[in-house]
């Protein structure tokens, strides 16, 4: 399965590619925003991705863009009943950091689950000392939950409409 919208194409992760991600998530420059920030071995890497894969409530995608595989993106931990999921994005390539494409991928992934999942809210636990993911959520439509302030993982939280909105505001920008 593949999204492709906004300039962006997603592709479903596959077994192929898991090194891949590990050798992305374990860097310090992705590991050092993630809550789990120790060495994920291949055995680890391995026993996710069996985790992870066809559950039919986590959805993992390679982010391409221009044939280059830059980034991966996913919705997680999907509950068709709450019809809530959450969404988490990482860009490796250096070059496409404040370029726009981490928001289309986020646009073609936000509306997929929006739109064809029928989810009506998206929920993000985000880093306190994270202030450029915070800012990135918030421009997404994405809004602080209750008793969030004094938590080091925040929870962060979104509407279909307020994301909408904030789509709508930003699509003009990044195309």
């Amino acid at each position: 399965m593949n999204l492709e919208n906004y300039g962006v194409i997603l592709k479903k992760l596959t077994h192929d590619k898991i090194e891949l991600v590990r050798r992305w998530r374990n860097d310090p420059k992705i590991s050092q925003f993630m809550e789990y920030r120790e060495e994920i071995t291949p055995e680890m890497q391995e026993k996710w991705f069996r985790k992870i894969d066809n559950s039919g409530v986590d959805f993992f995608f390679i982010i391409e863009y221009n044939g280059e595989e830059i980034g991966l993106i996913n919705i997680r931990d999907v509950d068709f009943d709450k019809k809530t999921g959450e969404p988490g994005i990482f860009i490796w390539e250096d070059k496409y950091l404040n370029t726009g494409l981490a928001f289309r991928a986020s646009f073609c992934i936000m509306d997929w689950a929006f739109y064809t999942l029928k989810l009506e809210t998206l929920r993000a636990h985000i880093l306190s000392d994270n202030k450029r993911s915070i800012q990135y959520a918030k421009a997404r439509g994405y809004v602080l939950a209750e008793n969030q302030e004094n938590v080091y993982n925040q929870l962060y939280i979104v509407n279909e409409s307020d994301y909408r909105k904030c789509r709508d505001k930003l699509i003009k920008y990044i195309r």
